[in-house]
């Protein structure tokens, strides 16, 4: 999962995306509406979390843009704008729930995961390839009927390959998926946590396989029989 953070107060916009941290998926933080569109042109995202007032104008533009979109995501704003007419326009703009500040994170945790147990964003909640399972929003793997509980960037790259079973996915693509913009990559890292994760597969029994197609990316497959 890939949310996006638009938030213009560098401490609260931190605090948040520690939050969304803990629903195992990738944090972008932006912190006005130019470069929340920058990102939203380059990246695909699950969740918005919108501050309504930033220093270039009212994010409402946004959300309505983002509701209109083919493959929305969910949407909460999240501003100290909260009286009754502030949310009502909210709603009525094209968010799916309005929380204002401060609040509890509990509480807009739980707002998160019921707008994204709607039916407009329901997913597999396990993928699964041979006897590999992986149960989404968590690390936890399941192979050969053991669990395994992986680095938080081993499950998004297995999460990523499981969705694309028996197909190529690029590098490029695969560390689009797996990193936030902000994140420093050093030239090998993605190649080490592919690494890693071949071994841990290997070491409880795994019968795929994650073959490297050297200058293009990786695909994931059943192994062939020994």
């Amino acid at each position: 999962m890939r949310s996006l953070v638009i938030e213009d107060e560098p401490q609260i916009g931190a605090y948040v995306s520690r939050l969304l941290g803990q629903l195992h998926g990738v944090v972008d933080l932006v912190g006005s509406i130019a470069d929340a569109r920058q990102a939203l042109h380059n990246f695909k995202y699950d969740l918005a979390i919108v501050d309504r007032m930033l220093p270039d104008g009212d994010a409402l533009e946004v959300v309505a843009a983002l509701s209109q979109s083919p493959q929305r995501p969910a949407i909460i704003m999240l501003t100290s704008k909260d009286t009754k007419e502030d949310v009502v326009d909210g709603l009525n703009g094209g968010a799916d729930d309005y929380l204002g500040k401060p609040f509890e994170p509990q509480e807009l945790l739980a707002r998160v995961r019921a707008v994204l147990r709607r039916p407009r964003l329901l997913a597999p909640a396990v993928l699964s390839l041979g006897n590999v399972e992986l149960h989404l929003g968590s690390n936890e793997v399941v192979v050969a009927d053991r669990k395994i509980l992986l680095r938080r960037r081993e499950a998004l790259i297995l999460g990523a390959l499981l969705m694309r079973r028996d197909r190529v996915i690029t590098r490029a693509a695969l560390i689009e998926e797996i990193y936030g913009f902000d994140d420093e990559i050093e030239s090998n890292t993605l190649e080490a946590q592919v690494s890693r994760l071949r071994k841990k597969l290997a070491a409880f029994g795994g019968d795929v396989e994650i073959r490297s197609m050297r200058g293009i990316g990786y695909i994931l497959r059943l192994a062939p029989p020994r």
